[in-house]
């Protein structure tokens, strides 16, 4: 059955079932506006089911007409969580005291209540950040395009949120189940967990999982020279040569042919310290004035030391350069299956859709992260630049970023394969209205190219490629000689 009304201000369709419930209903939201002439009727939204499309209001009177018109803006409640380069926060101008290019945001003391009794800043119910980044420009970005205002504030305990034994949500996510906000914006990852609890846009950045390290050289020693043998090799080499120097002196004291006061009687002595002179000097490739031996025993013995002595620089010559080429490539991770990565101290955020991603997969590596978790991505990153931490899994285009713009030495480093799907959305509370129109306008943003701009002005300029390319193009300078 079909039901066609009109009631005032409001036009449309009913459609029920056979069983006389109502499935479909369609309203035309009509404003009485005076054109100059006579009152018409002008559409300002639609209602569809249980979404509420919104246009503007047109209020009468011709003085405070622009007036009127910015306040009939309806205004949302945002909640955010800083993440670098989606959501940066920084303290307003020095001189001004308040956001000049950047929007202004809350750092809430107390859980989020209205300002309209008058209170603000200075009763000490929150202080004013002012916030930039990618996700802010596409919230600007859509409260243009659909004409809404918004209140923007940082999430309390600055966490995504994460599900207790007993079913509640901290984080965004409790402020969107409770219907504190109307929406979120941050580097909020679409999980099937959070997909029960809240709803999500359609997503506006997609991309996958990383791990980042700090790929750290040893400081060079002024012993480093002795590295590329062990030391019970360099103990066994040098018994050896003194073994080798007390057996030729004492074959050549004893022989009837050799260098000693009687026998042949020569003029010239072969002592322990001739002997030692010789072997040393075989071993270290020298050329120095020294007593040849002339009994044959001592002779032979000579020859099989110097042969020996090929061996031993050959060998320390090529662990030399191995050695070094080692000690400064670093190292390289290939993949989450990299069984290195079980034996050393690697961060996650508990809760965040790559510790899922993990526990989902049955990867050997969640046992290792579940150790160390940490409390927000940017303090992970901090712990590996710091050394507390030897590697932090998380988002690929979060530790990108880092990678490229916040290690101060550039001297982090990305696993070589990204693993798994990620995607980010803007999160509302379960049937809100405010879900068709967001998805439509992010979708025309990706048609239009307005993600990808995005995307080129906020991850352009690092610094750290920068210096990676002027370093291969630089000439050997003292340092390497170092």
């Amino acid at each position: 059955a079909l039901l066609s009304t009109s009631i005032y201000g409001l036009t449309g369709q009913i459609a029920f079932d056979e069983d006389g419930f109502m499935n479909i209903s369609k309203f035309r939201v009509r404003n009485l506006v005076y054109d100059g002439r006579q009152s018409v009727w002008q559409d300002i939204g639609c209602v569809q089911g249980k979404e509420v499309r919104p246009f503007r209001i047109i209020w009468p009177g011709d003085a405070q007409n622009l007036k009127a018109e910015t306040e009939g803006k309806k205004r949302y409640k945002v909640v955010t969580n800083p993440v670098q380069p989606f959501v940066m926060t920084e303290a307003p101008h020095s001189d001004y005291g308040q956001c000049l290019s950047d929007t202004p945001c809350l750092n809430l003391t107390n859980k989020f209540k209205s300002q309209e009794n008058g209170e603000g800043a200075e009763s000490g119910l929150f202080t004013i950040q002012c916030c930039r980044g990618l996700t802010i420009d596409l919230l600007t970005k859509l409260s243009s395009d659909l004409e809404f205002e918004f209140t923007l504030y940082i999430v309390q305990d600055e966490t995504y949120g994460q599900k207790s034994s007993n079913g509640s949500w901290s984080g965004m996510m409790r402020d969107l189940t409770d219907n504190t906000a109307h929406f979120a914006v941050a580097a909020f990852s679409i999980t099937s967990q959070r997909e029960v609890a809240i709803d999500f846009t359609d997503p506006y950045f997609f991309s996958g999982f990383s791990i980042i390290y700090s790929d750290r050289t040893r400081e060079t020693s002024m012993l480093a020279f002795l590295e590329p043998f062990s030391t019970k090799v360099w103990f066994a080499i040098l018994v050896s040569a003194h073994i080798t120097a007390v057996c030729m002196a004492l074959l050549e004291w004893n022989s009837p042919f050799g260098l000693n006061p009687w026998g042949r009687k020569r003029n010239k002595n072969y002592s322990l310290a001739s002997g030692l002179t010789m072997v040393f000097s075989v071993l270290f490739g020298h050329t120095v004035r020294a007593k040849s031996p002339k009994a044959w025993p001592s002779k032979f013995l000579q020859n099989i030391w110097a042969f020996a002595a090929i061996f031993i620089i050959a060998s320390y010559t090529a662990n030399l350069a191995a050695f070094i080429a080692g000690k400064h490539a670093g190292i390289n991770y290939i993949d989450i299956q990299d069984a290195r990565l079980q034996d050393i101290r690697v961060g996650v955020l508990q809760g965040s859709a790559v510790h899922e991603f993990l526990k989902n997969s049955g990867s050997k590596l969640v046992t290792v992260a579940e150790r160390y978790f940490v409390r927000k991505t940017d303090e992970g990153i901090d712990w590996v630049i710091r050394g507390k931490l030897d590697a932090l899994l998380g988002d690929y285009p979060i530790l990108d970023y880092a990678r490229a713009h916040l290690a101060p030495s550039c001297e982090l480093k990305l696993i070589s394969k990204v693993f798994g799907v990620d995607r980010y959305g803007l999160g509302l509370p379960k049937e809100s209205p405010l879900k068709a129109a967001l998805s439509k306008k992010i979708s025309e943003y990706h048609r239009i190219g307005y993600i990808d701009d995005l995307i080129d002005v906020h991850f352009a300029d690092a610094h750290c490629i920068k210096k990676r390319i002027s370093e291969e193009d630089s000439q050997l300078e003292v340092t390497h000689h170092a």
